[in-house]
Protein backbone atom coordinates (compact mmCIF):
# COMPACT_ATOMS: atom_id res chain seq x y z
CA UNK A 1 0.00 0.00 0.00
CA UNK A 2 1.04 3.59 -0.51
CA UNK A 3 1.61 5.62 2.62
CA UNK A 4 1.76 9.42 2.41
CA UNK A 5 3.23 10.94 5.55
CA UNK A 6 5.39 13.89 6.44
CA UNK A 7 8.44 11.61 6.41
CA UNK A 8 7.85 9.92 3.05
CA UNK A 9 5.89 11.13 0.04
CA UNK A 10 5.84 8.58 -2.77
CA UNK A 11 6.02 9.90 -6.31
CA UNK A 12 3.40 7.69 -7.92
CA UNK A 13 1.76 10.07 -10.42
CA UNK A 14 2.42 13.15 -12.55
CA UNK A 15 0.86 15.46 -9.90
CA UNK A 16 3.19 13.89 -7.32
CA UNK A 17 6.21 14.57 -9.53
CA UNK A 18 4.93 18.09 -10.11
CA UNK A 19 4.82 18.62 -6.35
CA UNK A 20 8.37 17.28 -6.01
CA UNK A 21 9.63 19.65 -8.71
CA UNK A 22 8.05 22.64 -6.99
CA UNK A 23 9.46 21.63 -3.61
CA UNK A 24 12.95 20.55 -4.56
CA UNK A 25 14.45 21.64 -1.26
CA UNK A 26 12.17 19.21 0.55
CA UNK A 27 13.86 15.86 1.08
CA UNK A 28 10.70 13.87 1.81
CA UNK A 29 9.79 12.93 -1.78
CA UNK A 30 10.75 9.42 -2.88
CA UNK A 31 10.18 7.59 -6.19
CA UNK A 32 7.95 4.54 -5.91
CA UNK A 33 10.12 1.45 -5.69
CA UNK A 34 13.27 3.30 -4.67
CA UNK A 35 13.73 0.97 -1.72
CA UNK A 36 12.91 -2.21 -3.57
CA UNK A 37 13.98 -4.11 -6.66
CA UNK A 38 12.99 -2.61 -9.99
CA UNK A 39 14.01 -5.71 -11.94
CA UNK A 40 10.52 -7.22 -11.94
CA UNK A 41 8.80 -7.13 -15.32
CA UNK A 42 5.03 -6.66 -15.39
CA UNK A 43 2.84 -9.12 -17.26
CA UNK A 44 2.05 -8.30 -20.92
CA UNK A 45 -1.29 -6.63 -20.15
CA UNK A 46 0.57 -3.84 -18.33
CA UNK A 47 3.50 -3.38 -20.70
CA UNK A 48 3.64 -0.09 -22.58
CA UNK A 49 5.76 0.53 -25.68
CA UNK A 50 7.62 3.82 -25.98
CA UNK A 51 9.26 3.97 -29.40
CA UNK A 52 7.48 7.29 -29.99
CA UNK A 53 5.20 9.52 -27.92
CA UNK A 54 2.24 8.58 -30.09
CA UNK A 55 2.96 4.87 -29.76
CA UNK A 56 3.36 5.13 -26.01
CA UNK A 57 0.03 6.96 -25.73
CA UNK A 58 -1.75 4.42 -27.92
CA UNK A 59 -0.40 1.45 -25.95
CA UNK A 60 -1.06 3.22 -22.65
CA UNK A 61 -4.69 3.80 -23.61
CA UNK A 62 -5.15 0.07 -24.16
CA UNK A 63 -3.48 -0.81 -20.85
CA UNK A 64 -5.39 1.81 -18.85
CA UNK A 65 -8.70 0.78 -20.40
CA UNK A 66 -8.11 -2.83 -19.33
CA UNK A 67 -7.05 -1.75 -15.84
CA UNK A 68 -10.20 0.38 -15.55
CA UNK A 69 -12.39 -2.60 -16.45
CA UNK A 70 -10.62 -4.72 -13.88
CA UNK A 71 -11.36 -2.08 -11.24
CA UNK A 72 -15.02 -2.02 -12.22
CA UNK A 73 -15.29 -5.82 -12.00
CA UNK A 74 -13.73 -5.75 -8.55
CA UNK A 75 -17.10 -4.90 -7.00
CA UNK A 76 -18.43 -8.37 -7.88
CA UNK A 77 -15.16 -10.24 -7.35
CA UNK A 78 -14.33 -8.78 -3.95
CA UNK A 79 -17.08 -10.65 -2.11
CA UNK A 80 -15.77 -13.99 -3.39
CA UNK A 81 -12.55 -13.71 -1.38
CA UNK A 82 -12.43 -14.47 2.34
CA UNK A 83 -9.29 -12.35 2.36
CA UNK A 84 -8.83 -10.32 -0.80
CA UNK A 85 -5.64 -11.22 -2.66
CA UNK A 86 -4.79 -8.07 -4.62
CA UNK A 87 -1.67 -9.45 -6.39
CA UNK A 88 -3.63 -12.45 -7.66
CA UNK A 89 -6.58 -10.34 -8.80
CA UNK A 90 -4.48 -7.73 -10.61
CA UNK A 91 -1.89 -10.22 -11.95
CA UNK A 92 0.94 -8.39 -10.21
CA UNK A 93 3.71 -9.37 -7.83
CA UNK A 94 3.41 -8.28 -4.21
CA UNK A 95 6.01 -5.56 -4.78
CA UNK A 96 4.28 -4.28 -7.92
CA UNK A 97 0.91 -4.30 -6.15
CA UNK A 98 2.35 -2.30 -3.26
CA UNK A 99 3.35 0.46 -5.68
CA UNK A 100 0.45 0.37 -8.12
CA UNK A 101 -2.59 -0.38 -5.96
CA UNK A 102 -3.93 1.29 -2.84
CA UNK A 103 -7.01 -0.36 -1.33
CA UNK A 104 -8.84 0.98 1.70
CA UNK A 105 -11.77 -0.70 3.43
CA UNK A 106 -14.09 1.84 5.04
CA UNK A 107 -17.14 1.23 7.19
CA UNK A 108 -19.48 0.40 4.33
CA UNK A 109 -17.37 0.87 1.19
CA UNK A 110 -14.08 -0.07 -0.43
CA UNK A 111 -11.95 2.58 -2.13
CA UNK A 112 -9.29 1.42 -4.57
CA UNK A 113 -6.72 3.53 -6.42
CA UNK A 114 -4.60 2.34 -9.34
CA UNK A 115 -1.53 4.49 -10.06
CA UNK A 116 -1.38 3.94 -13.82
CA UNK A 117 1.18 6.73 -14.41
CA UNK A 118 3.80 4.39 -12.90
CA UNK A 119 3.46 2.08 -15.91
CA UNK A 120 4.46 4.77 -18.41
CA UNK A 121 8.06 4.55 -19.68
CA UNK A 122 8.03 8.35 -19.95
CA UNK A 123 7.08 8.59 -16.28
CA UNK A 124 9.83 6.18 -15.25
CA UNK A 125 12.35 8.14 -17.33
CA UNK A 126 11.33 11.48 -15.82
CA UNK A 127 11.31 10.23 -12.22
CA UNK A 128 14.62 8.40 -12.62
CA UNK A 129 16.29 11.53 -13.98
CA UNK A 130 14.73 13.61 -11.19
CA UNK A 131 16.12 11.25 -8.53
CA UNK A 132 19.48 10.36 -10.05
CA UNK A 133 20.54 13.64 -11.69
CA UNK A 134 18.26 16.61 -11.10
CA UNK A 135 18.04 16.49 -7.31
CA UNK A 136 21.71 15.60 -6.62
CA UNK A 137 22.97 18.27 -9.03
CA UNK A 138 20.64 20.88 -7.54
CA UNK A 139 21.96 20.01 -4.08
CA UNK A 140 25.48 20.55 -5.39
CA UNK A 141 24.48 24.00 -6.63
CA UNK A 142 23.20 24.88 -3.19
CA UNK A 143 26.59 23.97 -1.76
CA UNK A 144 28.57 25.49 -4.65
CA UNK A 145 26.63 28.34 -6.30
CA UNK A 146 29.29 28.61 -9.04
CA UNK A 147 27.82 25.41 -10.51
CA UNK A 148 24.52 27.22 -11.15
CA UNK A 149 25.14 28.00 -14.85
CA UNK A 150 26.06 24.37 -15.57
CA UNK A 151 22.87 23.19 -13.86
CA UNK A 152 20.75 25.68 -15.80
CA UNK A 153 22.30 24.93 -19.18
CA UNK A 154 22.83 21.17 -19.01
CA UNK A 155 20.74 19.54 -16.29
CA UNK A 156 17.53 21.54 -16.19
CA UNK A 157 16.82 21.37 -19.98
CA UNK A 158 16.92 17.55 -19.85
CA UNK A 159 14.46 17.54 -16.95
CA UNK A 160 12.20 19.92 -18.87
CA UNK A 161 12.26 17.63 -21.91
CA UNK A 162 11.45 14.49 -19.93
CA UNK A 163 8.70 16.32 -18.01
CA UNK A 164 7.08 17.69 -21.16
CA UNK A 165 7.28 14.29 -22.87
CA UNK A 166 5.47 12.74 -19.90
CA UNK A 167 2.71 15.34 -19.89
CA UNK A 168 2.25 15.00 -23.65
CA UNK A 169 1.95 11.21 -23.39
CA UNK A 170 -0.66 11.48 -20.63
CA UNK A 171 -2.66 14.14 -22.47
CA UNK A 172 -2.67 12.11 -25.70
CA UNK A 173 -3.65 8.97 -23.81
CA UNK A 174 -6.53 10.77 -22.13
CA UNK A 175 -7.69 12.05 -25.53
CA UNK A 176 -7.77 8.50 -26.88
CA UNK A 177 -9.75 7.41 -23.81
CA UNK A 178 -12.18 10.35 -23.91
CA UNK A 179 -15.05 8.07 -25.00
CA UNK A 180 -14.02 4.99 -23.02
CA UNK A 181 -16.85 4.26 -20.56
CA UNK A 182 -14.66 2.25 -18.20
CA UNK A 183 -12.01 4.95 -18.01
CA UNK A 184 -14.57 7.71 -17.50
CA UNK A 185 -16.16 5.74 -14.64
CA UNK A 186 -12.81 5.27 -12.89
CA UNK A 187 -11.07 8.53 -13.75
CA UNK A 188 -9.27 9.50 -10.55
CA UNK A 189 -7.44 12.57 -11.86
CA UNK A 190 -9.18 15.18 -9.73
CA UNK A 191 -8.85 13.08 -6.58
CA UNK A 192 -5.12 12.61 -7.23
CA UNK A 193 -4.59 16.33 -7.84
CA UNK A 194 -6.37 17.18 -4.61
CA UNK A 195 -4.05 14.83 -2.75
CA UNK A 196 -1.12 17.08 -3.64
CA UNK A 197 -2.77 20.51 -3.57
CA UNK A 198 -1.16 21.71 -0.34
CA UNK A 199 2.28 21.56 -1.95
CA UNK A 200 1.31 24.26 -4.44
CA UNK A 201 1.05 26.75 -1.58
CA UNK A 202 4.85 26.75 -1.27
CA UNK A 203 7.00 29.13 -3.29
CA UNK A 204 9.05 27.23 -5.91
CA UNK A 205 12.70 27.91 -6.73
CA UNK A 206 12.73 31.26 -8.53
CA UNK A 207 15.40 30.27 -11.05
CA UNK A 208 13.58 27.20 -12.32
CA UNK A 209 12.26 27.01 -15.86
CA UNK A 210 8.54 27.81 -15.81
CA UNK A 211 7.92 24.60 -17.80
CA UNK A 212 8.70 22.65 -14.63
CA UNK A 213 6.24 24.65 -12.54
CA UNK A 214 2.91 23.63 -14.06
CA UNK A 215 -0.21 24.72 -12.17
CA UNK A 216 -1.87 21.80 -10.42
CA UNK A 217 -5.23 22.09 -12.21
CA UNK A 218 -3.41 21.79 -15.54
CA UNK A 219 -1.59 18.57 -14.63
CA UNK A 220 -2.99 15.44 -16.31
CA UNK A 221 -2.78 11.96 -14.81
CA UNK A 222 -4.00 8.48 -15.66
CA UNK A 223 -4.58 7.58 -12.01
CA UNK A 224 -7.73 5.48 -11.59
CA UNK A 225 -10.01 5.26 -8.56
CA UNK A 226 -13.19 3.34 -7.81
CA UNK A 227 -15.61 2.93 -4.88
CA UNK A 228 -17.94 0.01 -4.30
CA UNK A 229 -19.97 -1.34 -1.36
CA UNK A 230 -18.10 -3.41 1.18
CA UNK A 231 -19.71 -6.88 1.26
CA UNK A 232 -22.14 -7.02 4.16
CA UNK A 233 -20.38 -9.94 5.88
CA UNK A 234 -17.14 -7.87 5.94
CA UNK A 235 -18.67 -4.78 7.52
CA UNK A 236 -17.36 -4.57 11.11
CA UNK A 237 -20.60 -3.35 12.67
CA UNK A 238 -22.94 -5.57 10.64
CA UNK A 239 -23.65 -8.03 13.47
CA UNK A 240 -24.32 -5.16 15.86
CA UNK A 241 -26.76 -3.60 13.39
CA UNK A 242 -28.48 -6.94 12.82
CA UNK A 243 -28.81 -7.42 16.58
CA UNK A 244 -30.27 -3.91 17.03
CA UNK A 245 -32.74 -4.48 14.19
CA UNK A 246 -33.78 -7.80 15.68
CA UNK A 247 -34.32 -6.16 19.10
CA UNK A 248 -36.44 -3.41 17.51
CA UNK A 249 -38.56 -5.97 15.66
CA UNK A 250 -39.15 -7.94 18.86
CA UNK A 251 -40.06 -4.76 20.73
CA UNK A 252 -42.57 -3.77 18.04
CA UNK A 253 -44.17 -7.22 18.16
CA UNK A 254 -44.54 -7.01 21.94
CA UNK A 255 -46.14 -3.57 21.69
CA UNK A 256 -48.53 -4.77 18.97
CA UNK A 257 -49.75 -7.64 21.21
CA UNK A 258 -50.70 -5.28 24.05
Amino acid sequence: MHSVTLSTLTISSAPALGAALRNLGNQIFMPAGQRSSRSEIVVPMYRISNHTIAQEAETAAYVVSNAAERLRRLSAAYAQWDKFDAPAYFDLSKTQTAHLVKLIERVNTVHVTFFADLLLPSFQQAVNYWAQEFVPRYQQVRQQPTLGPNFAQEVQPVMVQYWQNLLTVIEQTRTILSNDVGFLATNGAQEERERWRRWWANTPVASFDSALLVELNALPTLTLSFDFPLPAYRQPDRLRRLYRNRERQLARRKRSKK
